[in-house]
């Protein structure tokens, strides 16, 4: 963007004539942000939203408005930090409480970066007659500011999947081309805590978030990557015009993140910033290796923030390669039956079997003892009941009398609804298999051989989340597919959309025990083998849990009384609920006690046998 250039961007109008809150001084705003109940979260951030909104329409310098303003941050950060706890991490589909919070925060965060650009622009606007200021670092760190919370208003909508506010991409590209026009793009601003950061750093962070599919990340990998980001932006570059070169392009005038240069061509113009991650990338696979060498499970900044391994390979994946749809889709309208979850989808592609009617046959029932282990007054049935040690007759020997209570006879009734009687009756109180492992309904948007589009007409079920494992099957399809949730967005005035990506076409289920050095084992746990696809070059691979499993394992598979030792060998991919492992045949087990067997590939005749059922 050249120099003369038009700024774009949308500024109140200072029409308020008197603001009672607080006098325009620094110390008049800090004492007033002393005096907030922080404790009360929804309050606070209604008086900093109300207030901040009222700054915003009242003139003074850009001195003073950036002073009020710095006085009022710190509380600003607390009270945003305070009310995501409330909202994120929650299912999609907010309650109406943190919905409400959640809105606050946006309107809260929009306002705040109206208010330092209007430091930013107003400044440059009078620079000439700001005595006893600095105007390069009065624009410098206004700009900076407005930058990152509008950074973190942008993550704020990602977080929640719901589309990005109009011309918020556009206020990103015009903060920045304004520094860039003033020559404080790499210039030292300080955040606090001793640290520092600068105006490059600050607006690389949404861009390179943008560009990491951040639909396909839950809420935290969301905010891990974007504090990594902050930290690995000197191994980003940015360069413009005809020359420059990436895998990223943007285009400074349009209200969009970067898209792929080999989509919009490597031609650009003075309206074009390129974003090379090669360096970048090469860093993430560097820390994995070292990862890998010392057993490591992601890379750590502090104690709140990690990165998980499977998401250090998704950033490589999303910021080192152009992604591209491997199969067109066709739209369809059709109806989509899903159970998400690794027991869901374990317990329907067993035809639906619980875990411990297929390890033991369809005619097995549980103990009682194992029914109500869950409940505590009902597990220690048949042991010594710890309450039999008591004497109520030593602890209470006042005698209650008639006039103790002004009554003859106290009754005391208390109503048990049916589920608890049973319970307590030694009855079987599980519920049936259709509300234990529930099967929704969805409809089809589009389809291809690699997954499909939903929409979710009755809401998105409790719990989903991305990276969530499903069992999925249409009107057409005679079993059920096993899939994984990749990314879900919030349509505004419409239904939740999900994409779904298509792991197998079949699964077998199995129970799995970890083996242990002692020769002890694990209770069994619910995996799922996915059969080898040689037509890709797929081999057989296992679905695990996310806790316990681990490369180099050695496990029992077990089925319908069969029983085999497998080994795990390597972690071809990770979410934060399920592992995927490839993994090798090494013998079978007889009545508990393993029968040698000459080791052999997975793919040899011998192992092919015990999966006949694929």
């Amino acid at each position: 963007m050249t120099d003369n250039s038009p700024i774009k961007l949308r500024l109140p109008t200072q029409d308020l004539d008197h603001f009672d809150s607080f006098a325009l001084q620094r110390d008049a705003a800090l004492a007033w942000a002393d005096n907030l109940p922080l404790t009360n979260v929804r309050a606070v951030s209604q008086q900093l939203t109300q207030v901040v909104g009222d700054l915003n329409r009242v003139a003074m310098t850009p001195p003073t408005r950036q002073s009020v303003m710095e006085a009022l941050r710190p509380t600003i950060d607390t009270a945003l930090s305070n009310s995501g706890k409330r909202f994120l991490n929650q299912p999609l589909v907010l309650p109406e409480e943190p919905r409400q919070l959640a809105d606050t925060a946006d309107r809260l965060l929009g306002l705040v970066t109206t208010a330092y650009t209007l430091t930013a622009v107003q400044t440059l606007s009078a620079r000439e007659g700001l005595e006893g200021s600095n105007p390069a670092q009065l624009v410098c760190e206004s700009l900076h500011r407005a930058i990152s919370y509008a950074g973190r208003k942008i993550l704020l909508a990602l977080q929640l999947y719901q589309p990005i506010e109009l011309n918020s991409w556009r206020t990103l590209h015009q903060l920045y081309s304004i520094a860039e026009q003033q020559g404080l793009t790499d210039l030292p601003v300080e955040i606090g805590d001793g640290q520092a950061s600068n105006i490059r750093a600050a607006y690389l962070q949404p861009m390179l978030l943008a560009c990491c599919k951040p639909n396909q990340l839950r809420q935290a990998d969301m905010a891990g990557v974007y504090r990594g980001l902050r930290d690995w932006n000197e191994l980003v570059l940015i360069t413009s015009g005809p020359a420059g070169s990436g895998l990223f392009r943007v285009d400074m005038e349009a209200d969009r993140p970067p898209m792929y240069t080999s989509i919009l061509g490597e031609q650009g113009d003075d309206k074009t910033r390129f974003i090379d991650t090669e360096r970048l990338v090469a860093h993430l696979e560097q820390r994995k290796e070292m990862d890998r060498a010392t057993r490591q499970k992601g890379i750590s900044f502090d104690r709140e923030t990690t990165i998980p391994a499977n998401i250090v390979d998704h950033l490589i994946s999303t910021l080192g390669t152009a992604s591209q749809r491997n199969f067109s889709r066709t739209t369809s309208g059709g109806t989509l039956r899903i159970s998400v979850g690794l027991s869901n989808t374990h317990f329907h592609v067993a035809g639906e079997r619980t875990l411990e009617q297929l390890l033991y046959g369809d005619e097995y029932i549980a103990p009682g003892a194992q029914r109500v282990s869950s409940n505590p007054f009902l597990a220690g049935e048949g042991k010594k009941d710890a309450w039999e040690e008591a004497n109520p007759e030593d602890d209470y020997v006042e005698e209650v009398t008639d006039a103790a209570y002004g009554e003859v006879e106290v009754e005391h009734e208390v109503e048990v609804d049916p589920r608890t009687l049973s319970v307590l009756e030694g009855k079987d109180t599980e519920p049936p298999p259709a509300q234990r492992y529930p099967v929704h309904q969805a409809r089809i948007i589009n389809i291809s051989p690699g997954g499909y589009c939903i929409t979710w007409p009755e809401g998105l079920p409790d719990g989903l989340r991305t990276g969530d494992i499903a069992a999925v099957r249409d009107a057409d399809q005679k079993h059920w597919l096993v899939a994984v949730v990749r990314w879900v967005s919030q349509i505004s005035d419409g239904d939740p959309l999900t994409g779904l990506e298509l792991l197998s076409p079949r699964a077998t289920p199995y129970g799995a025990r970890i083996t242990r050095l002692r020769g002890e084992s694990s209770d069994p746990m619910r995996v799922l083998l996915l059969p080898e696809i040689k037509l890709v070059g797929k081999p057989h691979t296992l679905i695990t849990p996310r806790t316990g499993f681990q490369e180099r394992q050695k496990i029992i598979l077990l089925r319908e009384g069969e029983e085999f030792l497998v080994q795990l060998t390597q972690q071809l991919a990770a979410t934060a609920t399920f592992l995927q492992f490839d993994f090798r045949y090494i013998r079978q087990m007889e009545q508990g006690r393993p029968v040698v067997l000459q080791d052999q590939p997975a793919t040899e005749a011998r192992f092919d046998s015990l999966w006949d059922d694929l």
